[in-house]
């Protein structure tokens, strides 16, 4: 990412998390965080803590993030850059925020916390709605499962899958979908949103279905080739082990201590070759769009 990228992203973090913009510039901002940006980025939770006991007003941090590196000092002059300062509003913490940087990391890790499950809505075409008419939407469930194809090696594959909560028809390229409209976390003007007949949980339980009815009809050559890998090393080490127990078997603790190797040989090798399929919800939503499906 450059400079400019990050800035934009900067932005619409400030923008979603309802932060005050005290000052900009190509190169900087100076913003005066939201409480919910304080509680993900200011690292107080004694602090907060304390707020949420007390019922007190919080006061949250101001922060001026630079977008350009500083230049190097001249000989002679101490390199520690000025991490706040004083103005008459108050305490302003000064930081760089560059690719790699601390805190844009932990922006990143804010956003992916917070974005886990959204609400957004369709943004409709401007202009061409009737302004005395109200336009259905339909809510639909969107979830980005993460399929996992694991033995001795791994792939992994993405499916983004939307279902109607009014409806119940499933969607398999719904992401594909969302990235070809605009999207707001608010309600547009002069819309109405249709009454849902399935629930969330009813909703999650026939995506999952779906997917797993999908998932067992695919091609499982590669597992049959990883157990066949896994039997040949099972082999290899009792043929190891096999003796050394026949020579030991008068030895009742040399025994015993071959044998708690031979079993977490065993296990070890199971673990890395045997045939597996990991299913995880990366994030979902609801996701209101025009019309009804």
């Amino acid at each position: 990412m450059n400079a400019r990228q990050i800035q934009k992203f900067v932005q619409s973090y400030i923008e979603a998390t309802g932060c005050q913009i005290i000052e900009k510039s190509p190169s900087h901002v100076t913003v005066k965080l939201s409480p919910a940006a304080d509680r993900a980025l200011s690292g107080r939770p004694f602090y907060w803590s304390f707020i949420d006991n007390t019922g007190t007003e919080p006061e949250t941090l101001t922060y001026s993030w630079m977008f350009e590196k500083s230049p190097l000092p001249a000989a002679g002059v101490p390199s520690t850059l000025l991490s706040s300062l004083m103005t008459p509003a108050g305490r302003v913490i000064r930081e760089e925020i560059y690719f790699g940087s601390r805190r844009l990391n932990q922006l990143f890790d804010a956003v992916r916390q917070a974005g886990k499950c959204v609400t957004l809505f369709e943004e409709p075409p401007r202009g061409v709605r009737d302004p005395l008419g109200s336009a259905p939407y339909t809510a639909w469930l969107g979830v980005n499962f993460k399929v996992g194809y694991e033995c001795d090696m791994k792939r992994e594959e993405l499916y983004g899958w939307g279902i109607s909560l009014a409806t119940g028809v499933i969607d398999e390229k719904f992401f594909d979908r969302l990235t070809r409209i605009r999207l707001s976390p608010r309600l547009p003007p002069n819309v109405h949103l249709l009454k849902n007949s399935l629930s969330l949980r009813k909703g999650m339980s026939q995506l999952e279905h779906a997917l797993e009815k999908k998932l067992k009809s695919s091609d499982f050559a590669w597992a049959v080739e990883a157990e066949n890998r896994l039997q040949e090393e099972r082999s290899r080490i009792h043929h190891y082990y096999g003796p050394q127990l026949e020579r030991a078997r008068e030895n009742p603790e040399q025994t015993e201590a071959l044998k708690a190797r031979l079993k977490q040989r065993e296990e070890e090798i199971d673990w890395q070759y045997r045939p597996r399929v990991r299913v995880s919800v990366l994030n979902c939503g609801i996701f209101h769009l025009p019309g009804i499906h």
